[in-house]
């Protein structure tokens, strides 16, 4: 299964092998031990039906996950070769091969493939319930299957991480970090852990910064290296008033304490690294608070910002290319899609990304999305962002979607899923909702406003059957999926309800009055679904009364 697709292909054929598939794996010396079972796992066998080679390259490779990977079918086995100049290099071919293990899709010929932005992640930074330890690690291996290498925690309802950031985490806590930590490095992810003291640090109260030094100290001592200092949705003046006496403004108490944060961090360890977000996170660029924080801070820390808007439409490379003169950094995007928490909480996003150039990695650190409360959701969305940072340049944003409903969906699903997941793509990204909807409605109007009242008829009918085996299908699915869409897919059933009595008023029935109490109760009902193609079409059908 090649996607997200790869750079260069020379494909010699396609095939499948026998279930139930097993690796058998051989190595050059000079890459970690480990490295093929954290990646491939229970698979591995004396006697699989791949037969692994990988080893160190002689040569220097362009960027260091890069990789290539030779696939010749000898019998009954795949042979399977990969080079890599870095153990990077080496797990992103591993992956490659883990997702054409897990389709059972495999091409031969040689693959030579790396990423196109160097900063790929996810951050868990929404308002809401924080995700389940199991939760965390299942998103981290399955992103780092797709090609992300970044992970941020910053879960706003964990108090440890912000109401109570003075405080150590507790040795249940702290033991379920840890455990995060380890299987983020198994799977060549870098994690980063985000404090956000500034609700209420004193910056001038030294006892305040040494509870910060404190907490970062016990989240080092775990392993721990990349730390993340969120300044974001505080109050943009100070108030404290020793603060205000020796600093004046927020801008200058917040420099002050991210070059003092930065200092200690190197002092534990040159390996450290620090993302900081500053108050104001988007704009222009151009904004006096947000470029006389960044302009003031070591160009070696990373700056997030999430773009014109909190939520923005689009990221171009003009807007990092004025981001990046006026303060001196290159833009590590905090992107809020698909996050639809504060006032989007009725809405769902689960559609591909759109509106990020193909050029933008040229002119950015990379992308960090910023996900939702709802966990099983998110994989959705964040499979097409993957997609498109290891190769925005043949990304296909709809081709992405269909993608990874193919993989996270058995077959039996996919086709209900698609119908309601096409009515809910409404989102600061600008997509429109009711796209597979809009066309049947469009169609049927057509055909109504030219005389074909039969065919119009039969194209409603049409469309509403599909919409009833897609409630079938729900009605007998309890997973944590259709759980996590239950206020969206209890609106869904009436938006079926509604359809199957306005055939029936198209059929001659007298039911208009049942028709309009339920549009009443649709329209009431603030959870975002279906374009106004549905109203139109259902207020076409009242007006025939008159």
């Amino acid at each position: 299964m090649l996607f997200p697709p790869v750079k260069e292909l020379n494909k010699t054929g396609e095939l499948s092998l026998e279930m139930p598939i097993y690796v058998t794996c051989t190595k050059a010396e000079g890459f970690c031990e480990n490295i093929a079972e954290n990646i491939l796992g229970g698979i591995i066998s004396p006697d699989g039906n791949i037969r692994l080679t990988y080893k160190k390259s002689e040569a220097p490779f362009g960027n260091e996950e890069e990789y290539e990977m030779s696939l010749i079918k000898e019998g009954v086995q795949l042979i399977v070769s990969v080079t890599a100049e870095t153990e990077k290099g080496l797990a992103r071919g591993l992956f490659t091969l883990k997702r054409m293990i897990l389709k059972n899709e495999f091409v031969t010929g040689v693959i030579r493939d790396y990423p196109s932005f160097k900063v790929r992640g996810y951050i868990e930074g929404f308002y809401g319930k924080p995700w389940k330890s199991a939760q965390r690690k299942e998103m981290l291996k399955l992103l780092a299957l797709f090609g992300e290498n970044t992970h941020y925690y910053a879960p706003k309802d964990d108090p440890y991480h912000r109401s109570k950031w003075r405080e150590l985490y507790p040795e249940k806590d702290a033991l379920a970090l840890k455990e995060l930590l380890t299987v983020a490095n198994e799977q060549y992810v870098d994690f980063y852990y985000c404090i956000a003291p500034g609700l209420s640090m004193r910056y001038t109260s030294d006892e305040d910064f040494e509870a910060l030094k404190n907490k970062t100290k016990q989240l080092f001592n775990m392993g721990i290296t990349n730390f993340g200092l969120l300044l974001d949705d505080i109050p943009h003046n100070l108030f404290y008033e020793e603060d205000k006496r020796v600093y004046g403004n927020a801008v200058n108490a917040h420099v002050e304490l991210v070059g003092r944060y930065f200092d200690f961090l190197k002092a534990l360890s040159d390996k450290c690294r620090l993302t900081v977000c500053p108050t104001a996170y988007h704009g222009k660029g151009t904004e006096a608070e947000l470029t006389d924080f960044a302009s003031n801070i070591s160009s070696e820390i990373s700056v997030f910002f999430t773009g014109p808007d909190i939520c923005s439409k689009e990221l171009t490379v003009r807007d990092a290319e004025i981001f990046a003169e006026n303060t001196r950094h290159r833009p590590l995007y905090w992107d809020n899609y698909p996050v639809n928490d504060a006032e989007m909480f009725m809405e769902m996003h689960i559609g591909p990304v759109i509106g990020r150039e193909k050029e933008l990695y040229n002119y950015s650190e990379g992308i960090i999305s910023n996900c939702m409360e709802y966990f099983n959701c998110n994989k959705f969305p964040l499979i097409t962002v993957a997609s498109y940072l290891w190769a925005p340049e043949s990304y296909d944003a709809e081709k992405a979607f269909s993608q990874a409903v193919e993989f996270l969906l058995p077959p039996e699903e996919r086709e209900a899923f698609i119908l309601l997941s096409d009515q809910f793509r409404t989102s600061c990204l600008h997509d429109e909702n009711s796209r597979i909807m809009g066309e049947y409605l469009s169609d049927a109007a057509v055909n109504f406003f030219t005389g074909n009242f039969y065919d119009g008829v039969r194209v409603v009918s049409d469309f509403a059957e599909k919409i009833n085996n897609a409630v079938s299908v729900f009605r007998s699915n309890t997973s944590e999926l259709y759980t996590e869409l239950s206020r969206w897919i209890k609106k869904f059933y009436l938006m079926s309800d509604i359809l199957n009595v306005s055939l029936e008023c198209l059929k001659g029935a007298d039911k208009r009055g049942e028709m309009r109490l339920m549009m009443e109760e649709y329209n009431e009902s603030a959870t975002v679904l279906t374009a106004f193609c549905f109203r139109e079409y259902i207020e076409s059908v009242l007006s025939d009364e008159d």
